[in-house]
């Protein structure tokens, strides 16, 4: 057999790559990943491929046009908000309700990652399906400052929650060598959400009216995740009964120490999409129109950068690539602060939509690579995220309090590249130290 560097994410995959690779190769992916023990009896063996495989991936592709689509599609709405109908608020109150919503779609993780493991897929998504189009429906009929916040910051960041870690965990349990690959597809939902979304949401309000702008993204939620309804099963079905945590996960240094280290870069990471529009407008001199196309701009970069990274992370683990995206996302968003043409901020905003493609999709397959035990990755995935989403919560605020004080949007833009370029180097830091781990396992 031809040598290749492919992560090991299965004992079959770790006895070819014995037989066929010499491990005295200086350069293998088996760093990023650990080697798995045999499964035991009556576990199912990971398909890495095929029909069933593949239509999860098609499934989560909706997931994530209806989850992170979404949440890039807030700074339309924080926009909006702020020129009309919460105009007496400040930026920093009116972000609250899109880091809510944030925060819940990575916080409910703890909750709906445990189910997942425990079998309750489609229940999972069904529900947040219904609390995703509630929400929506409500937002448009909401008038005042406490309806919005519950309505398009609780409801809708509930319903992502409960759709979101069931969806993403489902693809990497059914792909080993490919994982990457598959959830890069599927990741690739969020891009076209992120493009469609704030289109339909710009033309609607400009065409028909805001409320019933809302409405059509409800309408469009709900038969998009229909399909994740009906075709997304689990692969692995608990066969006794399973407590909801995994003691294992706070004894592993590593894997404790990654997600710890999220909670800095994603401190950052999700500011510019609240106030790359504002941006345009205020400072660039775009119009309120024009401006809601940056987040449609970032949208379609990302695409790309949700497709490319997560390959390279099969390639070379995803462990080293993640960082590498965080890392340039800093050093584009410091980019930003020097920008004062149009022109400069579309690329600077494509760019940006690259590495930011990168850092939501690199995560579940990351997880991945640090979990032995495939029936325990919801739990392990949404308690990883669940530590981000506490910078979720705060990140945004803090940079709409720093843009009201005469720091101003350099200030804002400063924090959040200072922040993402902090957490790349704890991340670099976790990449070694798992590639020192596996080195020791396999005798390197």
């Amino acid at each position: 057999m031809a040598t290749r560097d492919i992560p090991l994410s299965s004992v079959e995959d770790h006895e070819a790559e014995q037989e066929g690779t010499n491990t005295n190769t200086p350069t293998m992916s088996a760093e990023d990943q650990k080697p798995r023990a045999a499964p035991p009896p009556g576990i199912p063996v990971q398909p890495d491929g095929g029909l069933d495989a593949w239509l999860q991936v098609f499934g989560g592709f909706f997931v994530y046009f209806n989850t992170w689509g979404l949440i890039i599609t807030f700074g339309v709405f924080q926009s909006y908000y702020q020129n009309h109908l919460l105009s007496h608020y400040s930026p920093s109150q009116i972000s609250w309700i899109g880091t809510i919503q944030a925060f819940l779609l990575v916080e409910v993780g703890i909750i709906s990652g445990p189910l997942y493991d425990h079998g309750h897929l489609r229940y999972l998504i069904a529900a947040g399906a219904f609390f995703l189009v509630l929400g929506m429906m409500m937002t448009s009929l909401a008038k005042d400052y406490y309806s919005i916040f519950l309505s398009l910051g609780v409801c809708t960041g509930l319903g992502m929650g409960f759709v979101f870690f069931p969806g993403i965990t489902s693809i990497s349990t059914y792909f080993t060598t490919r994982r990457g690959l598959a959830n890069g597809i599927a990741a690739s939902g969020s891009a076209l959400g992120a493009v469609i979304y704030p289109i339909v949401l710009r033309e609607l309000i400009t065409r028909a009216s805001f409320p019933w702008a809302v409405r059509a993204v409800g309408f469009i939620v709900l038969l998009t995740l229909l399909v994740p309804i009906f075709i997304m099963k689990p692969l692995f079905l608990p066969t006794g009964k399973r407590k909801l945590t995994d003691k294992t996960m706070f004894t592993d240094r590593v894997y404790a120490l990654f997600a710890l280290t999220n909670f800095i870069g994603w401190l950052g990471v999700q500011i510019p999409l609240f106030y790359a529009a504002l941006f345009a407008e205020y400072v660039v001199g775009r119009s309120q129109e024009n401006a809601f196309y940056m987040l449609a701009i970032i949208g379609a970069g990302s695409f790309p950068g949700r497709l490319l990274t997560p390959l390279a992370g099969d390639r070379f683990g995803p462990l080293w690539v993640y960082p590498i995206c965080m890392a340039l996302a800093g050093i584009l968003t410091l980019v930003w602060i020097r920008v004062t043409t149009y022109g400069g901020l579309v690329v600077v905003a494509l760019l940006y939509g690259f590495a930011y493609g990168g850092i939501v999709s690199l995560p579940p397959p990351a997880v991945a690579a640090l979990t032995t035990d495939m029936r325990t990755l919801g739990t392990r995935i949404g308690a990883a995220f669940s530590i981000a989403g506490v910078s979720v919560l705060v990140g945004p605020p803090i940079a709409g309090a720093i843009e009201g004080s005469s720091a101003g949007f350099k200030g804002l833009f400063a924090f959040s590249g200072a922040m993402m370029m902090a957490g790349s180097l704890f991340l670099f830091y976790v990449g070694y130290l798992h590639h020192q781990q596996v080195r020791r396992r396999l005798g390197v």
